[in-house]
């Protein structure tokens, strides 16, 4: 014989009132739910394919095919200003320290340097021997008197910003998608297909060629000391020493290719982000992986933390 079954518990009701007196007010409502901590900044035309914290309250975010650049205000959530890059596509921005310049790159060669107060353009870096394809990444050195750009005419080039002289060009096989500073200064990365390459900054020579993935690499982020983090279209993000040369971690757990990589200021967690549509977590030392952020309906394709690591910024193809 089948069990009898309960009838589902109901929310009790309110107490019951004696008659003759008034009822008892109803409590307030509840204030209406949102995702806690999320912020979303809308006003770009097309994906975002670049984010970066300015100084205080401002966050920087480029437009692929709108050829904007917006800044935000973090508190409020409502853009404070747009700069028109004259560009018809923006692929990827960088602030200096201090955030009072901003360079940009996209698909005109030209690599543009920006007075962020005023958005006022500075200066065309051309030197004697300018970028002939498109620039597909920039990056300010440690003090922000030199800056790196890479592009599809197989190079990557270092320009002291004030003078707008062209200092090194670092020659590559293929189309360069991204660089990176570490955080002394001493060293550039760069990749232009499955490997990852290391330079010295000063002399210009190459000092590590570190290969472990499979597919090429998108992204490249320098964590605290000597550790760097590359993103992959071989769905994996992998950490490596760059005094040694060696692998350190392999972290899988994405759906597809990776394509933004990002360490916390003190260097003991990794973002990453990609056609999944998550952005992962992970601890950099063990590697392993301890939350994922759910929100996104299109590819994630750039990462920011704040300066002192309570926020990270994500710019993805949902605009």
């Amino acid at each position: 014989t089948p069990r009898p079954t309960a009838p589902p518990l109901q929310p009790p009701g309110p107490p019951a009132v004696p008659p003759g007196l008034p009822a008892p007010p109803l409590p307030p409502a509840p204030p209406p739910l949102s995702p806690a901590g999320v912020r979303v900044f809308r006003g770009h035309t097309d994906s975002v394919v670049s984010v970066v914290f300015g100084e205080g309250d401002e966050l920087a975010s480029a437009g692929n095919f709108d050829g904007t650049v917006r800044f935000w205000s973090l508190e409020s959530g409502e853009a404070l200003r747009t700069l028109h890059t004259g560009a018809m596509v923006v692929l990827d921005i960088a602030l200096s320290p201090g955030g009072a310049r901003m360079a940009s790159a996209g698909f005109d060669s030209a690599v543009k340097l920006w007075y962020v107060p005023t958005g006022t353009l500075e200066q065309r870096l051309l030197g004697s021997s300018p970028h002939t394809e498109t620039v597909t990444a920039v990056a300010f050195g440690r003090n922000g008197t030199i800056l790196a750009s890479a592009s599809y005419d197989r190079t990557v080039k270092m320009w002291h910003v004030e003078s707008g002289k062209l200092l090194k060009t670092l020659k590559h096989a293929g189309g360069v998608k991204a660089v990176a500073f570490s955080a002394d200064g001493r060293y550039l990365a760069s990749a232009d297909d499955a490997a990852v390459k290391v330079w010295d900054v000063r002399t210009g020579k190459r000092e590590r060629l570190m290969r472990g993935h499979t597919f090429d690499v998108t992204a490249l982020a320098f964590g605290a000391g000597s550790v760097l983090a590359s993103a992959s279209e071989d769905d994996t993000v992998r950490t490596w020493d760059v005094e040694s040369g060696k692998e350190l971690r392999v972290l899988k757990g994405h759906l597809g290719m990776v394509t933004a990589v990002a360490f916390s200021p003190d260097g003991s967690a990794i973002a990453s982000g990609g056609y999944d549509r998550t952005v992962r977590l992970w601890d950099t030392d063990t590697g392993s992986h301890f939350h994922t952020l759910l929100g996104h309906s299109d590819d994630v394709l750039s990462l920011a933390f704040s300066a002192d690591g309570a926020l990270l910024a994500s710019g993805s193809g949902d605009r």
